[in-house]
């Protein structure tokens, strides 16, 4: 079986990627889901309220708003925070490939591929890109937020460059979506993860 990741910056068309791969009939586990899931998890979710003072919501849950209130704007603290739950996503993502063993590959949508080490498991990393100038708008049509803050979230991400560098299979998002699907397609066809040993 090999593992495929599909990452890239925000804005830059991961998920409309995972889902063309998806309607194709391939399994894309999604680990901003997975990330979801193992904040619900009991030992998770006390280690986190002790560790940034937060109380639970009415359902028992941690509020992820004010959870990402007070790390999206201290990076310090965003870095405490991942270094408690990307070991144990990782894990978990782990375990559910295993579980598709009867799968000749298997998708990971995963936006922080890189700073989750999630990479050193993947057969091959494809990328999605398009200009910042770009992603900048579509940031601003889509979370309805200014330019600075579209700008901030871009930053605060790995650069584009950091991104093209460790890719092994780049799609172009910045066209039409038919030209995305035909990269996609194309991907899906070579299989170019068949030759990595």
């Amino acid at each position: 079986m090999k593992s495929i990741a599909i990452t890239g910056g925000i804005a830059t068309g991961k998920s409309t990627v995972a889902k063309i791969v998806k309607d194709k009939g391939y399994v894309v586990l999604d680990a901003d889901e997975i990330g979801h899931e193992v904040l619900k998890e009991e030992k998770m979710k006390f280690l986190i309220a002790k560790k940034f003072g937060l109380s639970f919501d009415a359902n028992g849950e941690i509020n992820r708003k004010n959870l990402g209130k007070i790390v999206f704007s201290d990076r310090e603290k965003l870095e405490r925070l991942n270094a408690i739950l990307h070991p144990r996503m990782v894990e978990v993502i782990l375990e559910k490939i295993r579980s598709f063993s009867d799968e000749k590959e298997i998708f990971v949508e995963a936006a922080v591929l890189f700073e989750m080490k999630l990479n050193e498991y993947m057969d091959y990393v494809i990328v999605t890109d398009c200009p910042d100038e770009l992603r900048v708008k579509r940031l601003m049509n889509r979370d309805h937020i200014s330019e600075e803050e579209a700008i901030a979230r871009i930053k605060s991400q790995l650069s584009r460059e950091e991104f093209l560098k460790r890719a092994d299979y780049v799609i172009d998002t910045s066209k039409s979506l038919q030209h995305t699907f035909k990269q996609v397609s194309t991907v899906l066809q070579l299989k170019p993860w068949s030759d990595k040993i």
